[in-house]
């Protein structure tokens, strides 16, 4: 069974990557199998169908990117928050740059996919994160809080991806850094 979970995971990476180069509707199941080196029959039967394998990869990205982005540290609040925007910044410099994949495919995929509740999960543990350093910050609202700065980062992911410079993540760096500070102010 070896070869049969390296087959799934070697499909699983060959169209994550896919899917953020050229978007999920421009990528067919041919390409990904070639891509990946498995024979159509072979994707088919570990992704019955190509909506299948849409959830499959948004679920396989899932912890990956979370840990990229907003990495569970010690490090103070403010420190954790700057850092993803540092990181966006830095992705967004490199050639192959599209913004989060998971917004690129939460806006792809039609009302009622079952890959949007995939991205709506992911996004819902990323806010569960800044809730938990919006709380260590003794902030008067945390749930506020963690929506302002996740929108701030899919907004700079995005405005990075159209500038292709980091410039747009240093400036909503500045601005959840305000609303951090802002938000320490207010004491339970």
């Amino acid at each position: 069974m070896v070869g049969t979970r390296d087959a799934r995971e070697r499909v699983l990476r060959s169209a994550a990557a896919l899917f953020y180069e050229h978007g999920i509707g421009a990528t067919g199941v041919d390409v990904i199998s070639g891509h990946a080196s498995v024979g159509k029959m072979s994707l088919y039967r570990h992704f019955p169908s190509k909506d299948d394998l849409v959830v499959a990869v948004l679920r396989f990205q899932d912890e990956t990117h979370l840990d990229w982005l907003l990495p569970q540290s010690d490090l103070d609040p403010r420190r954790q928050v700057a850092g993803m925007f540092d990181r966006i910044g830095r992705a967004a410099t490199r050639p192959g740059f599209h913004g989060c994949p998971f917004v690129r495919a939460g806006l792809e995929l039609p009302a009622g996919h079952p890959g949007r509740q995939v991205v709506r999960d992911h996004k819902a543990r990323l806010r569960a994160r800044l809730r938990t350093l919006a709380q260590a910050l003794h902030a008067a609202d945390p749930v506020a809080l963690a929506w302002q700065v996740v929108t701030l980062v899919d907004g700079a992911a995005a405005e990075c991806a159209l500038q292709g410079s980091g410039t747009p993540a240093r400036a909503a760096r500045a601005v959840a850094t305000l609303a951090l500070d802002a938000a320490a102010q207010v004491k339970p």
